[in-house]
């Protein structure tokens, strides 16, 4: 039983790093079965093939993300410090699997169950009530208009996740290579959350 779950797990281990540097066109399940010093036979045997082992790291990413966003949302920091936080892991996990936003648009339509169920166990209603305390108290001291929660969470992610959905095009017709993609990316960590802030700025 141990060494089964062992070999699972060395299995994911190897797939995740490969997906993270490759994307999933650019892995193969020998791939896999090479990093992970085993067989394509054991792949398919603990996963049955590479979109489904690709889709349970996806989900996995997607609920990893989730989870830290929620965490931030509810620590004790002030609320242009949530947003820069938020930014930044959007844009460090993004970076790492690109193609993120679009397993998830792709699976909302195809499985929204799926993606729904990843998401139980997560106090989304407990969260934005949360941002809505941080939104007001900044109100009340005169430093920022009022924006409903879910709507600057919607701001936010649209700006961090849009370049991504966007990277082939930006890419192409600016001449960007990867690397100089990413450190725009980077770059925009800051500005991003001052520009945010200053729109909804008094």
């Amino acid at each position: 039983m141990n060494v089964s779950k062992n070999k699972e797990d060395q299995i994911m281990a190897a797939a995740r790093k490969l997906f993270f540097a490759k994307g999933y066109d650019g892995t193969s399940v020998q791939d896999i079965a090479k990093s992970a010093s085993t067989t394509k036979s054991m792949v398919n045997y603990y996963f049955r093939s590479k979109e489904k082992l690709f889709s349970i790291i996806f989900r996995e990413e997607f609920r990893n993300l989730f989870s830290s966003i929620g965490f931030m949302i509810m620590s004790d920091v002030p609320l242009k410090n949530k947003i820069q936080q938020i930014i930044e892991l959007d844009t460090e996990k993004l970076i790492q699997f690109p193609s993120l936003p679009i397993f998830v648009m792709s699976e909302l339509h195809r499985n929204p169950e799926v993606i729904l169920k990843d998401l139980e166990g997560i106090p989304i209603k407990l969260m934005l009530q949360r941002l809505d305390d941080d939104i007001r108290k900044e109100v009340k001291k005169g430093a920022i208009q009022y924006i409903e929660p879910i709507e600057l969470m919607m701001y936010v992610q649209s700006m961090t996740i849009y370049p991504m959905l966007a990277k082939p095009l930006v890419t192409t017709r600016l001449g960007l290579s990867e690397k100089a993609f990413n450190q725009k990316m980077n770059q925009r960590k800051t500005t991003l959350t001052d520009f945010i802030w200053k729109s909804i700025k008094k």
